[in-house]
């Protein structure tokens, strides 16, 4: 008798929810960060983004961090003594200057440079412009070799509050070794 009472109940609650007024779910997208590294997969995460600003009126914020225990020995980063040499600086803003001529005028970009570890920078700029979306490329190491090295898109999606949307593969106009083809249709 308490199964026939149970499987009731579940009908009654099923055919409840089908009846239920459908309620407008409207997600609203008026930041969009984009952080880049110049690989291919940051391209491309870059030119769905583009896409996305485009149809949403998003604005978006286009940001390199420049990683100094990548680009800097520990020996140099003791004797600059918290001194950025502008070069990292120079590069990154006029990477992201050359990046702009890819972003269609009618949409609205900016760019930003941070110093510090990618990931961590990410998720601060994502707070402070409380953006809505963050669109970034991922290498799809798979899960032990992110687990060994670990991932700024993994980093990222713990660690902020908004969606993240992670774009795999490579554009159609870069190489297998993440260089873009100059030469592409002349091979």
């Amino acid at each position: 008798m308490a199964e026939n009472t149970t499987e009731k109940n579940a009908e009654e609650l099923i055919e409840e929810i089908q009846n239920r007024p459908r309620q407008e779910r409207k997600m609203e997208c008026k930041r969009i960060l984009v952080p880049t590294d110049g690989s291919g997969q940051a391209f491309k995460a870059v030119n769905q983004a583009i896409h996305l600003a485009a149809v949403t009126g998003a604005e978006m914020t286009v940001m390199m961090a420049v990683d100094l225990n990548r680009n800097i020995s520990a020996f140099e980063q003791v004797s600059l003594s918290g001194y950025i040499p502008a070069e990292l600086k120079v590069a990154a803003f006029q990477f992201l200057a050359d990046l702009m001529h890819v972003i269609p005028p009618e949409v609205n970009a900016h760019t930003r440079v941070e110093i510090g570890d990618p990931g961590e920078c990410i998720a601060d700029v994502a707070e402070e412009e409380e953006s809505d979306l963050i669109v970034m490329g991922c290498r799809g190491f798979g899960t032990i070799r992110s687990l060994l090295v670990g991932s700024v898109s993994n980093y990222v999606m713990q660690h902020v509050e908004c969606p993240v949307l992670l774009v795999k593969g490579m554009p159609d106009d870069w190489d297998d070794e993440d260089n873009f083809r100059v030469n592409k249709g002349k091979e």
